[in-house]
């Protein structure tokens, strides 16, 4: 069975922690897919545009599959979303694969009135920022991998 990392872009998200993951996480010899959430060329908080590999409806497809959900918005307001219900219906597949879910440290508030929270602690993951940033994403990468 083919896993894969999805890691949600939308307009206001963090490139730095996108980039940084996508970077780590593909090196690793992972599958991950840029999700769109509001579009084909999606401008991040500081104006670095970046193309998903996946629209919204596209990557429902592979929800079931997801063993790693990677939110990267910096700053309240994920809540927004939950008009979509395309991606409440994501993240609840990916919930029910037992996905880690990886968001920054304002976002666990949103998430957890989004009534997406997964029931296991060991589910959240908090990503640091700064200079961490970058080792945490191939520590992450690391527990994701399978030995073959």
């Amino acid at each position: 069975m083919q896993n894969y990392v999805l890691v949600l872009w939308g307009d206001k998200f963090d490139e730095a922690p996108a980039t940084i993951f996508v970077t780590a996480l593909r090196e690793a010899g992972l599958r991950v897919k840029v999700v769109g959430l509001t579009g084909r060329s999606i401008t991040g908080a500081h104006g670095l545009a970046l193309v998903p590999d996946l629209t919204l409806d596209q990557a429902l497809a592979l929800a079931g599959k997801a063993i790693c959900v990677v939110i990267p918005y910096s700053s309240p307001g994920f809540k927004r979303f939950k008009n979509d219900p395309r991606i409440l219906d994501l993240l609840h597949q990916a919930r029910t694969n037992q996905a880690k879910f990886v968001v920054g440290s304002s976002n666990e508030v949103d998430i957890t009135e989004l009534g997406l929270w997964p029931a296991s602690t060991e589910q959240v993951i908090i990503y640091p920022t700064g200079e961490e940033l970058a080792e945490f994403a191939y520590e992450l990468a690391g527990s994701l991998t399978i030995p073959i």
